[in-house]
């Protein structure tokens, strides 16, 4: 019996930076398999980025939306869970704004996904010379940058081999290196422990940990992508976590308490959101709207 392909969301978490968020959404588009959904999750930015979003998606034929909300410091947890509800795709694929995709992404997270496990992408580093050039000009065909490349940092991670990728990738029960800037988990998955935790918002960092380590104490596993679900991370300067802070201490009281479910996750959400744009009604908003 024939079954129908897994549909895909990418979920964009954003916060004023059109010129990357244009790039990652024109990488988007130009996906061999393209995604099901597009959402854009913006945590309270200028109308700039509404204007670039409707200008990479609106002429389109993807299925999209901008949904923002108040800029009232940095809310990454609340985004996303924000981002995931206005999506409706089984697979929930998280990225950032400065993440621009391989144009086999989707179809290397869509082929490595199974039940009980969620997939961790991969990334390398573009030199500041080459991040300069594809803001400027654009993606144009061959733009994604080869191992050799002078200046790229883990450079590794520009090889795609996707059979090499499958085979070591065997889902594992546990992994410490996660990424909330290429994660791949099941809808189904996510519900269960309630998405991301608002606990974590304020300060950044820790909220991909902390989402990852309740999908492990619940069963689910990570599969490592490997040479695959690739993406170029465009240079900026890199927020370094200096020294332990309250973020860490929660993460530990997580794993000692084996906590499964968000604290102060999906569902306990409150109504705040608004829909800027979308391809049911592109006009919807001006991108100024709170």
């Amino acid at each position: 019996m024939r079954t129908e392909p897994l549909k895909a969301a990418l979920i964009i978490s954003t916060y004023n930076w059109p010129e990357a968020l244009g790039r990652v959404l024109e990488s988007a588009l130009q996906q061999t398999a393209p995604p099901w959904e597009i959402v854009v999750a913006d945590d309270g930015s200028r109308p700039e980025t509404g204007a670039v979003v409707r200008t990479v998606l609106g002429p389109s034929p993807a299925r999209w939306c901008h949904v923002r909300q108040e800029d009232t410091g940095f809310r990454q947890s609340r985004v996303r869970n924000l981002g995931v509800r206005h999506a409706s795709a089984d697979l929930l694929i998280f990225l950032d704004h400065d993440t621009l995709l391989h144009p086999e992404f989707v179809a290397d997270h869509v082929t490595l996904s199974g039940e009980g496990w969620f997939v961790q992408g991969k990334r390398c580093f573009l030199p500041p010379e080459l991040t300069r050039k594809l803001l400027v000009q654009g993606l144009a065909p061959g733009w994604w940058p080869q191992p050799w490349m002078t200046g790229l940092g883990n450079r590794k991670n520009s090889v795609r081999c996707a059979w090499l990728g499958a085979a070591l990738g065997r889902p594992k029960s546990w992994e410490t290196a996660i990424r909330g800037c290429n994660l791949a988990v099941r809808r189904a998955d996510f519900l269960r422990v309630d998405g991301f935790d608002e606990l974590y918002d304020g300060v950044w960092g820790r909220e991909d940990s902390d989402l990852a380590y309740r999908l492990f104490h619940s069963g689910v596993r990570c599969r490592n992508a490997g040479f695959a679900a690739l993406q170029a991370h465009l240079h900026h300067p890199q927020k370094k976590r200096q020294g332990r802070d309250a973020l860490d201490e929660e993460l530990e009281r997580m794993q000692r308490e084996h906590r499964r479910e968000a604290v102060r996750g999906y569902s306990r959400m409150d109504a705040e959101g608004t829909v800027i744009a979308s391809s049911a009604s592109p006009g919807e908003g001006d991108g100024t709207r709170r």
